[in-house]
């Protein structure tokens, strides 16, 4: 017995181990084989509320915590490992997004990623420091009224795919490790943006 499940939450990863058994399940196989994200599906996923539900209902979530989150994704993962990022990723950025972004940028797109109409990315992984974000390379530069992003990012998870990502960069100097370090919310259709899907299921995204 879990002491952390209680009966709301059990009732909850039952309610999507159905969802996962009878809709993700079935199709596994074949979004395996073609790596494409089913766009239907996650809407699907997002109408019923298992999308980022912890955020709260002001960031177009339920407020239902964490615990909530985790067994919805368990029971995801479960059917489909890959179709789960979807839920991961969500809850990821959009507790990145819902803390530190301001919120009149960040709420249209929390209200996409909860309904399922948005893929987020997170750009963290660099050639040469790996997932170590006191190592950053890429830069970010504020411009006037503009940020130019300057650099390279390995291994994003949905890259290819996602509709915008959380980019993090060096706003400081090296020497500054992670104090010099932010964060942007950048829409993948900008100009200048190339995406490269790899063979080993990894994605890379350039910047300029």
């Amino acid at each position: 017995m879990n002491p952390y499940i209680d009966e709301d939450l059990a009732a909850l990863a039952e309610h999507a181990r159905r969802f996962a058994t009878g809709r993700v399940a079935p199709g596994f196989l074949e979004r395996d084989k073609t790596r494409v994200l089913d766009r239907a599906l996650m809407r699907e996923m997002g109408e019923m509320g298992f999308i980022a539900p912890e955020l709260s209902e002001a960031h177009g979530g339920q407020g239902t915590g964490a615990l909530a989150a985790g067994v919805i994704h368990e029971e995801i993962a479960r059917a489909d490992l890959s179709l789960s990022y979807v839920n991961l990723l969500a809850s990821l950025n959009g507790q990145i997004l819902a803390h530190h972004g301001r919120p009149e940028v960040v709420a249209p797109w929390l209200a996409k990623l909860t309904r399922g109409e948005a893929l987020f990315a997170i750009a963290l992984t660099e050639p040469r420091g790996g997932s170590d974000a006191a190592n950053l390379r890429l830069r970010i530069e504020r411009i006037g009224d503009d940020y130019v992003v300057n650099g390279e990012k390995t291994s994003i998870s949905a890259a290819d795919q996602a509709d915008a990502a959380v980019v993090f960069g060096r706003t400081g100097s090296i020497e500054s490790a992670a104090h010099g370090v932010t964060a942007l919310l950048v829409p993948m259709d900008l100009p200048g943006i190339t995406r490269n899907r790899f063979d080993c299921h990894g994605q890379r995204a350039i910047g300029r």
